[in-house]
């Protein structure tokens, strides 16, 4: 039998040979000083300029129990009249994907980059991660997530949930697996006014291997943080080129030891190799797909063919990352994303505008 790191590496690892971007592939903004620039990024501005607060969420789930998701909101001024972020990490993971400090004088926050820009980020621990409460593994599977995650959203639109503020427009951000979460929740549940999907396609990959013969031998409820190396996890997440070392070690000490529930893992793949499964045919909201060029998993050159998954979608946007691997905000150049999604978010959801949701 294979050891566990050995099946994870084989599942989890996309080889791609590297390949010109079609013509119909060019970067939405060829701007390069707006995309790969620093110059508002925070430098100098101390962290208490952002107000954190850790709140838990009840979620009742299918098997009648109630659960907590834990909820880290950042916010700066007033928030009656901004959109909130639900931002949604993705697999080995948990909230501080969104919230990584500065390293060597760049900052990797997400949320707080955001909340500066005037909206409430709330960035989550997935059912089974971090802070939030963690079911037998192989009850957490995609459909109880995306079924917690609901509930969060869902309360938000009420004054009764732990910020004590009720929101009217909410977008949902996901990375990676918190973007198939997503996904899925909004397809299934439509709580979200906007969805925004980072590190993932539908578009069909080839694999090298039979999934099924390599899932069949996970045989823990939670897969270890042990399971990845950090050589492994800085071929797979990372494009080395613009990836600091320093924010690689960071990674491995701090990010790296998340575990993962081995239903959701299974759901994962499975997901991603039937896109029918993702219920993105039910999202009727604008999306907004953003991937990177050297993303070991889910590479940008995939990226035309996407909108055809959301045939009901309001809309689909493109956006092309340059020089980005799969973990898009450990990146230096991770601006170009995050100004792609400000600026998608203030075009879909203009401050003082109406809402989406039904």
């Amino acid at each position: 039998m294979l050891k566990l790191s050995s099946v994870l590496g084989l599942l989890l690892s996309f080889v791609w040979v590297s390949a010109p971007l079609p013509a119909s592939a060019e970067p939405a903004d060829s701007d390069d000083g707006a995309r790969h620039g620093d110059d508002d990024e925070g430098h100098g501005r101390p962290d208490a300029d952002v107000q954190v607060d850790e709140l838990f969420f009840p979620v009742q789930l299918s098997d009648g129990n109630t659960y907590q998701i834990a909820g880290y909101l950042y916010h700066k001024g007033p928030r009656a009249n901004s959109v909130i972020q639900v931002a949604v990490h993705g697999a080995t993971h948990f909230h501080l994907y969104w919230d990584t400090p500065k390293i060597n004088g760049i900052s990797y926050s997400y949320a707080r980059y955001m909340a500066r820009r005037g909206y409430t980020v709330l960035a989550i621990d997935q059912l089974g991660t971090g802070a939030s409460s963690q079911p037998d593994g192989d009850f957490v599977n995609l459909d109880q997530t995306a079924n917690a995650l609901h509930q969060v959203l869902a309360s938000l639109r009420t004054p009764h949930n732990p910020t004590h503020h009720t929101y009217d427009r909410i977008a949902l951000v996901g990375h990676s697996n918190g973007s198939l979460t997503s996904i899925y929740a909004t397809g299934t549940y439509h709580d979200a006014d906007a969805l925004v999907t980072t590190a993932w396609l539908h578009v069909p990959h080839p694999l090298p291997f039979n999934p099924a013969d390599i899932i069949s031998q996970l045989t823990t409820p939670y897969i270890p943080a042990t399971a990845f190396s950090k050589e492994f996890r800085t071929f797979l997440f990372y494009h080395v080129p613009t990836t600091d070392p320093d924010f690689i070690d960071f990674e491995q000490d701090h990010l790296g030891p998340a575990v993962q529930a081995r239903a959701q893992f299974i759901d994962l793949f499975t997901a991603g190799l039937n896109p029918s499964l993702t219920r993105s045919t039910g999202v009727t909201v604008p999306v907004l797909v953003q991937n990177g060029d050297f993303d070991a998993l889910q590479p940008s050159a995939f990226m035309p063919d996407e909108p055809t998954f959301y045939p009901n979608a309001e809309q689909v946007t493109l956006d092309y990352l340059t020089d980005v691997g799969h973990n898009i905000n450990g990146h230096r150049n991770h601006l170009q994303s995050w100004r792609g999604i400000d600026h998608w978010l203030r075009q879909t959801l203009p401050p003082g505008g109406h809402h989406h949701h039904p």
